[in-house]
């Protein structure tokens, strides 16, 4: 039934799941740019932004004019990411935004990537005790199951590591939710969630490679 209440919901979560930065709540003192063609979230401290929702035209130079116009917006961001999702605008967008210069992102972000809408509660894992991150003691043990379950770059690491107060604080301020999964009193994955209107958007997450199929990334997929 097109018009049930699971409908709409499953209706507004794929549409959360495709562009989030379009439903989040929009960068602490950051910048948000939005028009019919796409949306640019830029942080604060302009080092990090994203686009997201592209409509852009199929005409070869008004596309690319458009594409100017957002590379003009964040020439000073050293890190830029354009989502790219199925209903983008025009089909081969990903093609032509190479063509123009555009380029895979750096490990261990990959080129491609999957989105997932929940509607039901998965099953409980009875091994794993899953709690809310609380503290900042908490926040860094998060932070090191992240950067030990990839492989990211030294300066990555260390860059995230200097601003992991700083994120906490933020974090903290806008009611972002992360949570600690642990078994038998030892943290062993991480997961954080972000609020938007149509619930809440499953922002990452991540488990030490040693403790990979034992239900940890379940229970916080619960939990959140």
């Amino acid at each position: 039934n097109a018009d049930s209440p699971l409908s709409f919901l499953t209706a507004a979560l794929s549409l959360l799941a495709e562009d989030p930065e379009l439903y989040l709540s929009p960068p602490e003192a950051g910048e948000r740019i939005e028009d019919d063609r796409f949306c640019l979230s830029i942080d604060s401290d302009r080092r990090a932004a994203g686009v997201c929702r592209l409509r852009l035209p199929d005409e070869p130079s008004r596309l690319e004019g458009v594409v100017a116009k957002i590379l003009g917006l964040v020439n000073d961001v050293p890190r830029v990411v354009w989502n790219v999702g199925s209903s983008a605008q025009p089909p081969d967008l990903p093609a032509r935004l190479l063509a123009l210069g555009l380029r895979d992102p750096d490990p261990p972000l990959d080129p491609v990537c999957a989105a997932m809408i929940l509607t039901t509660e998965p099953a409980t894992v009875d091994s794993v005790v899953v709690r809310r991150i609380e503290t900042l003691e908490d926040h860094l043990a998060g932070l090191e199951i992240l950067l030990a379950a990839d492989t990211w770059p030294a300066d990555a690491a260390a860059t995230m590591r200097a601003g992991a107060e700083a994120g906490f604080e933020a974090r903290t301020r806008r009611g972002s939710g992360q949570w600690l999964a642990c078994i038998d009193g030892t943290p062993l994955a991480w997961a954080a969630t972000e609020r938007a209107s149509a619930g809440l958007f499953l922002a990452g997450g991540a488990t030490l490679p040693g403790a990979r199929g034992r239900g940890c990334y379940r229970a916080l997929v619960r939990a959140r």
